[in-house]
């Protein structure tokens, strides 16, 4: 777990909305990072287009397994697949049809997607695919039609959170699926529902700018026993975004405030209960972050962040250079890295694993899971030490593929 520090801020300035926003995306950005990471992890592959009919890869997401499902093209059409460092499993079909955009997937191997191409939230469960809801079905299932269904979530029990807007009209709303039933976590009028998610206990975080809240806009929590509680919001915190729970209700947030010198920087916060406090900001070392930093049960927090030398890389705390999980620069395979892509939300699971994607500069992209080593292990050297010591390089984060499949 990572250290906080206290932080007080002046009142933030209000920020804008932006719909498209929702539509999340992996980024795979090209950085350069040259430092040591005090905390060393084990490199396996899951995925790569060298040695498959994979073209690309889309979205990904780990479970407490260490398995990772991921959506892949091939010759074209698009499937989910999924894998632990062996063998890699096929879950969705690419003759399905489909076009997975966002993705969740639990331990017991439960694949839940966004549909594009003919909107909708799907559900794969021991290789057959069904509909949670499309826009034909929605008018029934929600009392609306719903033009676009967003970033579906599942626990470890199966239960579904998604959202469901028509554009046209401006309605909206939050759904938990569970048990067969569907239930409406929050709708509009009354809530303008922005960035959401789930744990393990059936409880959705979600922002909203919504009429209830004291100040009109608040991060609320739901179990579905009565209406949405709007969190403790002693900063007056304005427009927030990338919002993840954990199990013990601590929520992971990221806005932009001013700070004390009455600088806009953009910050990642950890709440709990009343307690609120700043993990890092862009007011030093780093200079932006991707939304939706994912917390697991022992507080360990992972994003991905750009540098104010350049470039970006995925880390786990404020220190770029200690707290350092990969960036480009680095070498996987005995190879630079010239891209990295993490992602967001579904990246962490309970046991620190990360998934992230990683580019080379023979145009190979690749899916690896990073595992965190004993406290004891060796640190990963720095990119101009593998470069120049290859043979250290390779035994420092050589692939362990069986050792770590076995985490």
């Amino acid at each position: 777990m990572v250290g906080f520090k206290n932080f007080s801020l002046t009142l933030p300035q209000k920020l804008d909305l932006h719909r498209n926003s929702l539509i999340a995306t992996v980024s795979l950005s090209a950085t350069l990072l040259v430092g040591i990471s005090a905390e060393a992890f084990t490199f396996t592959e899951i995925a790569s287009t060298t040695t498959s009919d994979f073209a690309n890869f889309g979205d990904a997401a780990i479970n407490d397994l260490g398995q990772i499902a991921f959506s892949a093209e091939v010759a074209g059409q698009t499937g989910i697949f999924s894998g632990d460092g062996g063998a890699v499993s096929q879950l969705v079909s690419p003759a399905e049809g489909f076009s997975p955009a966002e993705l969740g997937f639990n331990s017991a191997g439960t694949v839940v997607f966004e549909q594009f191409s003919t909107p909708g939230i799907f559900v794969n469960s021991g290789g057959i695919t069904t509909a949670l809801i499309t826009e034909a079905s929605s008018p029934g299932q929600i009392g609306f039609i719903g033009q676009s269904f967003f970033s579906p979530k599942i626990n470890e029990s199966g239960t579904i959170v998604f959202e469901a807007v028509n554009f046209d009209t401006g309605e909206q709303g939050l759904y938990l699926a569970k048990d067969g039933s569907l239930n409406t976590v929050a709708k509009s009028p009354g809530f303008d529902i922005f960035r959401f998610s789930l744990n393990n206990n059936d409880q959705v975080a979600f922002f909203s700018i919504a009429a209830t809240a004291p100040d009109g806009d608040a991060i609320f929590l739901d179990d579905i026993v009565g209406a949405p509680i709007p969190l403790p919001d002693p900063q007056g915190f304005g427009t927030i975004e990338g919002i993840v729970l954990n199990d013990d209700g601590t929520v992971v947030f990221d806005t932009t405030f001013n700070d004390a010198e009455g600088d806009s920087v953009q910050g990642i916060f950890i709440q709990k209960g009343e307690d609120i406090t700043l993990l890092v900001d862009s007011s030093g070392d780093f200079t932006n972050f991707e939304r939706s930093a994912p917390i697991n049960n022992a507080e360990t927090v992972v994003f991905s962040a750009g540098l104010e030398t350049g470039g970006n890389g995925i880390f786990t705390g404020p220190d770029p250079v200690a707290d350092k999980v990969i960036a480009v620069g680095d070498t996987l395979l005995g190879m630079p890295v010239s891209s990295v892509g993490f992602f967001q939300q579904t990246g962490l699971n309970n046991s620190g694993q990360i998934a992230f994607s990683a580019g080379f500069e023979d145009g190979s992209k690749r899916i690896f899971r990073a595992d965190p080593d004993a406290p004891d292990a060796e640190p990963v050297p720095e990119p101009a030490a593998v470069l120049g010591l290859c043979l250290l390089g390779a035994a420092s984060l050589k692939m362990r593929s069986d050792a770590s499949s076995n985490r």
